[in-house]
Order: structure tokens, then C-alpha cells, then sequence
């Protein structure tokens, strides 16, 4: 595809140019992806819906991220509430891809009944973490922010780089 952008749904071109530049909603014509199962030895092995957008680890494809969740969830049916909470995750988590990360970066969403499983693989090779700071710093919050929203953050090592997982409740 052009601009770099992958995505495991089924989308029109013209969906895709505006999910990559949007920043409003996206358009009604992205697709629910087929529904296929979360295997990782952490999770259960359970059915449910799975989305997967690869962009470069560039600054302007935060913004993609952003989009692309949103309208991903809104299709999943996700209750406003939740799908802010996923949208922030995912931002924060695609904002430390773009820093730490050199090549692609990797967002997987997955839903098993009442949990949105969230992944986001890049590059890099540090260990994302809380970090104290003050009411001014603008940078380490992040980690804190995601812990905060989620049910459950945990960090993996990949031969690609480094993967963040988070359990977020709907």
C-alpha cells in the first residue's frame, strides 16, 4: 500500500487515506474484521473479533493509530467510555513507539467478552515504565496513565523489538 500503512481489515483505499489523516471519525465504510482467536500462552485462546494496523514509527501515524481504534471499536460496539479509555492507551502506547522505536510499529486489538486485549510491538528495546515526576514535565507519564486505565500492563521482548500488552475492561 501507499505511505507505508498495513492493516489486516478489509477497507477501500479511499478508507484508508481518511483513516490515516483523519482526525475526526472514521468513515462508515471499514469493515468488522473476522473474528479469529488471541493466541498467546498468557490468555486464553477465546473467539472474538482481532484488528491489526502496522504503520511506520513516524509521529504522523499516531494520529492513525488514534483513528483507527476508534473506528475499529465503534464498529465493535464498545460503549463511548471504554472506547476513549482504549483510544488514550493506544496513543500513549503509539507516542513511545514513535520514540523509542526505529522501524514499524504494530497495534493488535482484540476482544474477548468483556476485556479488550491491546498490543503494540515496535522496534525499540527499553523497558517502558512508570515514572515519578512533577505537576510540569510533559514526558513520563505515559506508563502511569496506561496502568491507570487498564486492568493489567505487561511487557515482552520480541525478536521484532519490544511488545506492550495491556488488558483493558469494557
Amino acid at each position: 500500500m501507499s505511505n507505508g500503512v498495513n492493516t489486516a481489515l478489509p477497507v477501500e483505499e479511499s478508507a484508508l487515506d481518511a483513516l490515516r489523516w483523519a482526525s475526526g471519525p472514521a468513515p462508515s465504510s471499514v469493515q468488522r474484521p473476522p473474528a479469529r482467536p488471541w493466541r498467546n500462552v498468557d490468555h486464553p485462546a477465546e473467539r472474538g473479533p482481532r484488528a491489526v494496523l502496522a504503520v511506520p514509527s513516524r509521529e504522523p501515524y499516531v494520529r492513525t493509530c488514534r483513528a483507527f481504534a476508534a473506528s475499529v471499536l465503534c464498529r465493535w460496539g464498545v460503549p463511548e467510555a471504554a472506547r476513549d479509555s482504549a483510544v488514550l492507551v493506544i496513543d500513549e502506547l503509539a507516542v513511545n513507539a514513535v520514540q523509542h522505536g526505529h522501524a514499524d510499529t504494530t497495534v493488535v486489538m482484540s476482544r474477548l467478552g468483556e476485556i479488550l486485549l491491546i498490543s503494540v510491538t515496535d522496534s525499540g528495546t527499553t523497558v517502558p515504565h512508570s515514572r515519578g515526576g512533577t505537576d510540569s514535565d510533559e514526558h513520563g507519564r505515559g506508563m502511569a496513565i496506561i496502568e491507570f486505565l487498564t486492568e493489567w500492563t505487561e511487557v515482552h521482548h520480541t525478536t521484532a523489538g519490544r511488545q506492550v500488552r495491556a488488558g483493558l475492561r469494557l
